[in-house]
């Protein structure tokens, strides 16, 4: 066995890089994702990574929406109202 295969970083590296592969190759054909809309039977198919893809696009916009929203100048500020008459 050469002197570099018994170097702990050479195997644990290793090990690193057969559980990646493994990880790719498991998940290269994931199953679709159903969603049933309805009890009577009515199933849409999904791939995963539409799934995936529609979650983050609707995560950016929500968040871009809640920030507008939070962000925005209310009317009711007491800046704008006139003073009490004396």
């Amino acid at each position: 066995m050469p002197a570099f295969a018994k170097n702990p970083k050479f195997i644990i590296g290793t090990i690193v890089v057969l559980w990646v592969a493994y990880v790719i190759y498991a998940n290269f054909h994931p199953t679709p994702v159903d969603f049933y809309l309805l009890p009577f039977g009515v199933i849409v198919q999904f791939k995963l990574s539409t799934v995936i893809i529609g979650a983050a696009i609707f995560g950016a916009v929500a968040t871009i929406v809640i920030q507008w929203l939070w962000r925005r100048p209310s009317n009711s500020s007491s800046a704008s109202t006139a003073p009490p008459s004396p």
